[in-house]
């Protein structure tokens, strides 16, 4: 009985560990301005990080606005928690959206493929 109960608290204290480590993750995303610091496209590599009108901005509500130099995109975007997965309104693969590949409080690192071009972008605070 007591390993029982032992088990069932584990379980629970892991559950709520994992709850709020997705609560935190989304938080990270909707918490300010993120610079662009580099956008690469296959084996092409732009750096950013010195381009001051380059960032991007993730709502609470749901949307979102990206300016690359002086070009500025708006949209709405979901976080896919489970599958660690940024999707935007007709952007990037339509079955996998945009991976993430790194995410705290000070950078961003996603990624998509699209007919064999690898998209990647980093961002930072």
């Amino acid at each position: 009985m007591k390993k029982a109960i032992l088990l069932i608290a584990f379980l629970l204290s892991f559950s709520a560990l994992m709850y709020s480590q997705e609560i935190k993750k989304s938080a990270s995303l909707t918490s300010g301005k993120w610079r662009i610091e580099s956008l690469k496209i296959g084996e092409e590599k732009e750096d950013l990080s010195n381009c001051k009108n380059s960032w991007m901005v993730f709502e609470k509500d749901g949307n979102y606005q990206l300016v690359i130099r002086k070009t500025e995109k708006k949209g709405q975007w979901k976080l896919l928690e489970d599958k660690k997965t940024i999707k935007f309104e007709n952007e990037g693969d339509d079955t996998n959206g945009f991976q993430i590949l790194k995410l705290n409080d000070k950078e961003l690192l996603f990624s998509t493929k699209e007919n064999d071009v690898v998209y990647t972008m980093t961002l930072k605070k």
